[in-house]
Formats: C-alpha cells, sequence, structure tokens
C-alpha cells in the first residue's frame, strides 16, 4: 500500500515496480494492458531494472524533461462533454466563509491564507451542498475545491479536501489493529481518477511571471519548492513564487520541471521549503539529494534547527512578510 501520496493506492508487486518505472500508479484499478507488458517484459529479459539513481542522474543534452509516456489532458479538451463542462466548475464557488457548510467554514477560518480574494485569484472555492439542477462536481460538494492548471493556465482537475480529514484520522488511529482490518484510512485529498499528479506541479502556470517582481524574486533566490496548495497561496500573498508538489514527496517528473525551471530562469537555484517538521524533513532530504545529484544550486530555507529553531513545526503558509523579509531572505538569496 503506498503511504507517501496518502492516496491508499494498494497493488501488487507488478504495481509497485510500475511505481518505480514511471513514478505514477495504474492508470486503472489494476496493471493491464501496455502498463502490464512492460513490466512483463522486463521480467522476462535479461535487462537490469533501472535504479533510481539510474533515472534521475542523466540529463538531456538540450536540458528537456525527458518524454512522459502519458499526459493530463486539460478538461476543456476532454472528448465528453460533461468533462469538458468542469472546466468552470468554480463559477459555483462559495468563498465567503458566512455561506459555506460548518466543516468547509472551519477549514477556511483556520488557513489564514484563504481570504476571499487569494481563494478568488486562485479559483479556489466550496461548492454549495445543494446544487440544484447543476449537478457538476457532485461527488466534491462541501470539500474545499483547488484546481490543478497546466502551464498554459488551463484546468486539469479539481482537486478535493476533506474539511474533516483531520476528525476522521484521529478516529481511525483510535480503532485497534483487528479493528482496522479491512477498513479504508481517510483520505486528506481527493484526486480525480486518471489524473497523474506526479507530473503536475501546484502553481506552475507560466502566467506568474507576470506578477510584478516575479521574475526578480525566482532569479534572486531560485525556485522555492514547497508541499501544499495552501502553502503557495500564502506565500502568494506576502509576493513570494513557489509551486508546489501536492505531497510530502516530490517525484522525479516533478524534479525534472523544477531542474529545468532553475536553469531558464535561476540559473540553477533551487530553494527547498517543505513543512518543518519530521515528514516535511525527510521529503526534503530526497529533493536535496536529488537536486544535488543534478548539480544544481540548492539550499533548505529553513529546518527545525535553522534560525534559531523559531520555525520548528510551521508550514509555509503561516510566514509572515517581516519573517521572509528578515529571516528566510537572507538565508537563500544569491
Amino acid at each position: 500500500m503506498c503511504h507517501a501520496y496518502q492516496c491508499g493506492f494498494r497493488g501488487n508487486l507488478l504495481a509497485l515496480m510500475h511505481g518505480w518505472l514511471t513514478g505514477m500508479k495504474p492508470t486503472g484499478d489494476k496493471l493491464k494492458g501496455d502498463e502490464f507488458h512492460r513490466v512483463k517484459n522486463i521480467l522476462a529479459s535479461d535487462t537490469a531494472l533501472p535504479t533510481k539513481t539510474d533515472r534521475v542522474v542523466p540529463i538531456a543534452a538540450d536540458d528537456s524533461p525527458p518524454p512522459f509516456s502519458t499526459r493530463n489532458v486539460p478538461l476543456a479538451e476532454s472528448a465528453e462533454e460533461k468533462i469538458r463542462e468542469l472546466a468552470t466548475l468554480d463559477d459555483k464557488f462559495i468563498v465567503d466563509v458566512a455561506n459555506m457548510p460548518p466543516a468547509a467554514a472551519s477549514y477556511v477560518r483556520r488557513h489564514p491564507s484563504l481570504s476571499p480574494e487569494s481563494m478568488k485569484k486562485w479559483r479556489v472555492g466550496v461548492l454549495p451542498m445543494d446544487g440544484g439542477s447543476d449537478k457538476r462536481g457532485l461527488s466534491l460538494r462541501g470539500n474545499a475545491i483547488y484546481p490543478l492548471l497546466s502551464e498554459d493556465g488551463q484546468v486539469l482537475a479539481w482537486i478535493g479536501r476533506d474539511p474533516k480529514y483531520e476528525e476522521k484520522e484521529r478516529d481511525f488511529t483510535r480503532l485497534s489493529p483487528a479493528e482496522r482490518t479491512g477498513e479504508t484510512p481517510p483520505m486528506k485529498h481527493r484526486f480525480p481518477k486518471g489524473i497523474h499528479r506526479g507530473l503536475e506541479l501546484f502553481g506552475q502556470q507560466a502566467g506568474r511571471l507576470k506578477e510584478p517582481s516575479y521574475r526578480e524574486s525566482i532569479a534572486s533566490h531560485g525556485i522555492i519548492v514547497v508541499e501544499g496548495f495552501n502553502d503557495v497561496i500564502g506565500l502568494d500573498n506576502i509576493g513570494v513564487p513557489a509551486v508546489a508538489v501536492m505531497s510530502n514527496r516530490m517525484t522525479e517528473m516533478q524534479g525534472d520541471k523544477v531542474a529545468l525551471w532553475a536553469k531558464q530562469l535561476a540559473s540553477g537555484k533551487v530553494t527547498l521549503m517543505f513543512d518543518c517538521e519530521p515528514s516535511g524533513i525527510d521529503g526534503a532530504k530526497e529533493a536535496l539529494w536529488f537536486f544535488a545529484q543534478r548539480q544544481l544550486d540548492v539550499r533548505l530555507a529553513w529546518t527545525p534547527w535553522m534560525h534559531g529553531g523559531k520555525f520548528a513545526g510551521k508550514q509555509p503558509e503561516s510566514l509572515t512578510a517581516a519573517e521572509w523579509n528578515e529571516a528566510i531572505l537572507p538565508a537563500i538569496a544569491r
């Protein structure tokens, strides 16, 4: 079972091998078709399975990211009309906590980065529980919803965040091992079936480079990589551009994108700002190793022990402009 991305995906050893090879889970519930035969052929041949190091060290001569066997198709380009209609789902979003369902309103209040203004800017919101005759996004009602945009700004997917996740997780952890048998762990985020999260970064839309001083900021301290949606939005609120891996682990494909942008926009500079807690530390270590192997100029914005320990347990979304300017920026500017 996959724990790293909190998706709860289960599979056999063939599915695990597919993950090692591609960094993604199978397209469907099971490994089949071309995906199955790819793994089967490796098992049947004398070719050694490439190790992670083998896969992440080489860089193409033209610095372009490696070709992918699949891509995420924008909703507006889907062959199905019902899916195309989801491209404007945010037309229905509520951004005023006074009108949100109680659980969603509580979630938004706990995240000051989610002001009505920032939610409108980032196309974030909550679907009303009663959608009337409009059934779009039915399964996401009551969730906080974030858009995953392509590099050219098109909606690839709407991602739901369960506002009751923490409560459900506490209930689940209280169960005995026997009681957990057969129970599905609660999921924090709902990624649509078929979306390849590991190919994308939240906040990757190129239009952000038109924001005042963003190009100069990136050139100074590099591509800032964080974990979550609210981290990107919170930093954006104080004028700091960042992208998120939407997990506490970065995939190889995401790393390839960051490496390419770092060379194009920041003279090879990358800054890691994962959550300042154990899971974030582990993810940052992996990402640091990844970028160091690429001989990029990679730095840590913080750790629980840097800056006198003042940021231990913090997340980027909670950072104030004063903390950024007085503590973080001097440590990463170069």
